[in-house]
């Protein structure tokens, strides 16, 4: 599919008139072992759970589309599309919400995600939110009172909260979402950003000599902070062809050397200077920063930094 046929399918589940509402909490110490079970609202509270839904479903359709790319982070005019069938526990998910034929929500476990879904068979519409307080929250300590008609009475359970924003739709077997981290943190579909991450290493040490290489590479894959990392320099090295040249040894040991309070260690391969790297935890971040160039030097302080996101000013 393209993406004016990604929209279409929103549009034409709007055009539909979708009516009816369910209603779903996720519990369980994660989405990939978690128990669907269903939930009721009274009218009112129906009517604007269900207006909030496609409310925002009106406002994605707005947005341009893009395929879903791991290196690539999202503006706020933009949304990300990905064949469900990719995003492997938000599709066993959207089963049993589609399924039907699901238990009543009794409390209990930790909830970690709700679901509500608007209308029924191909242009059903399903919103989730994944993340962000407020979902479940328990009180470990005292009593959580609701005033009914001047008489307050105590709930002992988790309380769950609504909040009309949501992290992921599904529609027509696709999954549409703004937010990159989502869909590879909290949805775990990481495959897209595993593969990223190995081919921009290899593009990499085909031009800077790294002692540990291999081991750099099971910590960027088995880490998703070091993958997010290696995103970065594949967009660095997409959109910016100079930039790729000043990723060379020479140039990066040169850095290295001149800036020594970023204690980065040298050591050689095959008696050829190279850059070392320190599998601990507290160092591992060392080499994947250095070739995203997260680093700033202030003007007003003279002092420099390590920086995570930057907007360059100049050319």
């Amino acid at each position: 599919m393209t993406a004016d046929s990604h929209r279409q399918a929103l549009l034409d589940a709007l055009a539909a008139n979708p009516t009816g509402l369910a209603n779903f909490v996720i519990r369980g110490d994660a989405l990939a072992s978690a128990r669907v079970t269903r939930f009721s609202l009274v009218k009112g509270m129906a009517v604007t759970v269900t207006n909030d839904v496609l409310k925002a479903v009106q406002s994605l359709t707005k947005k341009q589309f893009l395929d879903y790319d791991p290196s690539y982070q999202t503006s706020s005019s933009q949304a990300l599309v990905e064949a469900l069938s990719e995003v492997h526990e938000l599709a066993a998910l959207d089963a049993a919400v589609r399924g039907g034929d699901l238990a009543n929500d009794a409390g209990g476990t930790e909830a970690v995600a709700m679901a509500h879904a608007v209308g029924s068979g191909d242009h059903s519409i399903v919103a989730y939110r994944v993340k962000g307080p407020g979902i479940a929250t328990r009180r470990g300590r005292g009593i959580t009172l609701i005033p009914r008609d001047g008489i307050y009475r105590p709930i002992g359970d988790d309380v769950l909260y609504y909040e009309p924003r949501f992290d992921a739709f599904t529609c027509g077997g696709f999954a549409y979402f703004t937010n990159v981290s989502i869909i590879q943190t909290k949805l775990h579909a990481d495959s897209k950003a595993r593969e990223l991450a190995k081919n921009t290493l290899e593009v990499v040490a085909a031009k800077v000599h790294i002692d540990g290489i291999d081991d750099l590479t099971t910590a960027v894959m088995d880490d998703p902070t070091l993958r997010a990392k290696m995103a970065s320099v594949a967009r660095l090295l997409h959109s910016d062809p100079d930039y790729a040249e000043n990723l060379t040894t020479l140039k990066l040991l040169r850095f290295v050397e001149q800036n020594p309070d970023y204690s980065i260690p040298i050591s050689s391969i095959d008696g050829v200077k190279a850059l070392r790297f320190d599998p601990s935890p507290q160092h591992r971040h060392q080499i994947p920063r250095l070739l995203a160039d997260d680093y700033l030097h202030s003007f007003l302080t003279d002092r420099k930094y390590e920086a995570g996101s930057k907007r360059r000013v100049t050319t």
